[in-house]
């Protein structure tokens, strides 16, 4: 999903943003080739922002309509095949091997459509990964604490503190 219209960001677009010399969009678009019996990555963009992602053999981009998260997720889900993998894109240090342990788990479950919920001091949100066996029906919720891999980029702050990771694993790096 990469219709987000980064409000409180100031109108920047979250999935156009670079973090560690790459664009979100591009993170998420990685991990989703990455997992395991994939079959095509889908990308749902405005109208507006096609020109910066390219179609290719396995990616096929979806103009959404941006009209909210809800409303654009009920869109692509009526244009894919089912099951279907949904990832956001504004979560910088996104794993294959995170979603793989989310999906692991998500298999398992009975449920139509699971949620993995992000949570830290006690308090959960939902991270904008699911697993969708059909568009609706009965929800289960799995819930992962908060580590850098499920951080999402929503305000000037995060995206600060996104960027200062990377300086701090570039210095890492220099003293290998």
């Amino acid at each position: 999903m990469a219709g987000g219209r980064g409000s409180r960001l100031g109108g920047l677009k979250k999935p156009f943003l670079k973090v560690c010399g790459k664009r979100l969009i591009d993170i998420a678009v990685e991990v989703a080739k990455g997992v395991k019996e994939r079959r095509k990555v889908y990308i749902c963009l405005r109208a507006e922002d096609v020109h910066n992602v390219e179609d290719s053999d396995d990616i096929e981009v979806v103009i959404c309509p941006g009209a909210g998260y809800v409303y654009d997720l009920d869109f692509i889900l009526n244009k894919v095949s089912f099951p279907v993998l949904i990832l956001p894109s504004d979560m910088p240090f996104l794993s294959i091997g995170i979603v793989e342990e989310f999906l692991a788990k998500a298999i398992k479950c009975e449920a139509d459509v699971v949620t993995l919920m992000v949570c830290r001091d006690s308090v959960c949100r939902e991270s904008g990964i699911s697993f969708f066996r059909r568009s609706s029906g009965n929800w289960m919720n799995i819930y992962f604490e908060e580590v850098k891999e499920l951080r999402d980029i929503d305000t000037y702050e995060d995206l600060e503190w996104a960027r200062e990771i990377c300086v701090s694993m570039e210095e890492i790096e220099k003293r290998e």
